[in-house]
C-alpha cells in the first residue's frame, strides 16, 4: 500500500493522471489497509476523478469517503456538491453547500467566494430567486466583482424590486463596471423614471464620450428629453438639433419646434417644422402647421404666416374631425390680425 501510494504521488508530481488514479485504486485494493491511509486515499482518488471529469466515479467515491472519514471538513461538502451539481442533482447539492457553511460558521470563519457562487447559481436554477439575492449581496459586498453586480441587477428585476435594482445598476456605474450600451442606456432610463433626468442625462453624455453609446438619432434624442426635463433647455437643444437632423421622420423635429418656441427662438421653430414637414411621418401634420404659423407669427413674419392660418382654415372647414384645428386656426388668425392693428395703432401714436 505505501509502494503504490508513493508511486501515485510520484505521477502525480508529473501530472500522470490516469496512472496516478490507477496506483491510488491500488492501494484501496489492499487487505487490512490501515484506516488513515484509506481516508486519504480515497479523498485523494476523488479528487482526481474530478480532475479528469469522471464525475460519477468521483462522487461515488466521495460519498463511500464519507462513510469513513471523522469529522469531515466544510471543503469535502462543498466538493460533493459540485459533483451533485455536474450531475444535475440541485436537491442533493443544495444540502451539502449548507453543510460546508454550518461548518465553517461553527469554527467562527466565512464561507468562501466559490462557495457563494455554487449557492447563488443553485438558487438561480431552481428560480428560488429570494434566496439567490442573500447569497448575492453577500458576494458583491465581500467580492465585488461586476458579473455578481449585474447578477444582483438581474435578480432584483426578477423580484420587481426596481429601487434596488437602480441602486445596484449605478452603484456598478459609479466602479466602472457598466461596459455595454444597454446597461449604460438601462441605467439612464431608470434614472429618469425615478425623477432624476439630470443625472440620466449625464450618464448618456459620458457614454458618447466613452465611446460606448452611439450617437444615432434615437440615443440623441433620449439625451436631449434629458436634459429638457431636468431645465438644462441649453444642454437639450443642440442633442435634440442632432437627433432630428439624423432622423429619418419629421417627428423629432417637432418636438424640438416645441421647445425652440418655449425658448423664444422663433424663426428657429420655424425652419425646424418646414424642415420636418419635408421629412415627412409626422404624426399630426395639421398641428405642426399651425405651429409653424404660430412661429412665423411670434417672428413677426406676418404674410407667410396668414397664408398657413388660411390654408388650415380652408383644408378643415368641411372636415369634422378637424374642427378643433379649424377653431384654432380661426382663433389665431383673428388675434395676429387684431395684434398686427394695435401695433400699427401703437406705432402712430408714438410717431404722432
Amino acid at each position: 500500500a505505501q509502494l503504490y501510494n508513493f508511486y501515485a504521488y510520484v505521477y502525480l508530481a508529473q501530472e500522470k493522471y490516469p496512472q496516478a488514479i490507477t496506483s491510488f485504486e491500488k492501494v484501496l485494493q489492499q487487505p487490512d489497509l490501515y484506516i488513515g491511509i484509506a481516508v486519504a486515499t480515497q479523498y485523494a482518488l476523488a479528487q482526481l476523478y474530478f480532475a479528469t471529469d469522471d464525475i460519477d466515479k468521483a462522487v461515488t467515491t466521495l460519498q463511500s469517503w464519507f462513510d469513513i472519514a471523522d469529522n469531515p471538513g466544510p471543503e469535502a461538502h462543498v466538493l460533493l456538491a459540485q459533483g451533485y451539481l455536474h450531475q444535475n442533482q440541485l436537491d442533493l447539492a443544495l444540502p451539502e453547500l449548507k453543510k460546508a457553511f454550518a461548518l465553517a460558521e461553527k469554527k467562527g470563519k466565512q464561507g468562501k467566494e466559490n462557495w457563494y457562487v455554487l449557492l447563488q447559481y443553485i438558487y438561480a436554477e431552481k428560480k428560488d430567486y429570494k434566496n439567490q439575492v442573500k447569497a448575492l449581496e453577500v458576494l458583491v459586498n465581500h467580492w465585488p466583482k461586476k458579473a455578481y453586480w449585474l447578477s444582483l441587477v438581474g435578480v432584483y428585476g426578477e423580484l420587481d424590486q426596481d429601487k434596488k435594482r437602480l441602486y445596484a445598476l449605478e452603484t456598478a456605474y459609479i466602479q466602472g463596471m457598466l461596459d455595454k450600451e444597454s446597461y449604460l442606456i438601462s441605467l439612464a432610463q431608470m434614472l429618469s423614471a425615478y425623477d432624476m433626468p439630470y443625472k440620466a442625462a449625464k450618464v448618456m453624455e459620458k457614454g458618447f464620450t466613452d465611446k460606448l453609446i452611439e450617437a444615432n438619432a434615437k440615443n440623441l434624442e433620449r439625451t436631449g428629453d434629458y436634459w429638457r426635463r431636468a431645465k438644462e433647455i441649453k444642454r437639450a437643444l443642440p442633442r435634440l438639433a442632432e437627433a432630428a437632423s439624423l432622423s429619418d421622420d419629421g417627428e423629432v423635429g417637432i418636438r424640438l419646434a416645441y421647445l425652440y418656441m418655449d425658448n423664444y427662438q422663433y424663426m428657429e421653430a420655424a425652419q425646424t417644422i418646414q424642415k420636418s414637414l419635408k421629412k415627412g411621418d409626422v404624426k399630426r401634420p395639421d398641428e405642426a402647421r399651425l405651429l409653424l404659423a404660430q412661429a412665423l407669427f411670434h417672428a413677426q413674419e406676418y404674410t407667410p404666416a396668414r397664408k398657413i392660418f388660411n390654408q388650415l382654415i380652408t383644408a378643415t372647414a368641411k372636415d369634422d374631425k378637424r374642427q378643433k384645428i379649424h377653431k384654432l386656426a380661426n382663433q389665431w388668425l383673428n388675434y395676429m390680425e387684431l395684434e398686427i392693428k394695435r401695433l400699427k395703432e401703437i406705432k402712430l401714436y408714438l410717431n404722432a
